[in-house]
């Protein structure tokens, strides 16, 4: 594993969006080792860690909404890169995040990944969305 540094970072303007923003250096390269034959997008969003995601999730205790915003955050990531249903993205841990969803009243676990050792949710960056290029 390895560690990086992000930003915090609130958005309400539709829906409650955290994020922490990523170097987009590291979304960049990780996208550049993924063979050619598949076409590989960018993602819609600048490179970074969804903490609350605005469509499926509204935090029950609100008012300590935007508390960390510009706070400097260290994550560690695996550099394996994963893939399913037309993305591709890189699995991070951050004891930090996983204290701000519990202070906003949101579950700390996720029904769908297990965490590493001394962790208990997986985040997740994206770095690209595919389609298969079928040989003719």
């Amino acid at each position: 594993m390895f560690k990086s540094k992000g930003t915090i970072r609130y958005d309400d303007n539709a829906g409650f969006r955290l994020t922490v923003e990523v170097n987009q250096d590291l979304s960049n390269y990780y996208r550049a080792l993924i063979p050619r034959c598949y076409r590989v997008n960018r993602p819609r969003w600048a490179a970074h860690i969804t903490v609350v995601r605005p469509e499926k999730e509204i935090p029950p205790l609100i008012r300590y909404w935007g508390d960390y915003e510009g706070e400097e955050i260290e994550f560690m990531y695996d550099p394996y890169i994963h893939q399913d249903k037309g993305y591709y993205w890189l699995n991070a841990w951050c004891n930090r995040l996983e204290y701000i969803r519990t202070e906003l009243g949101l579950p700390y676990h996720s029904p769908f990944t297990l965490p590493q050792s001394g962790f208990t949710r997986n985040f997740h960056c994206t770095i690209g969305n595919y389609e298969e290029i079928l040989p003719v």
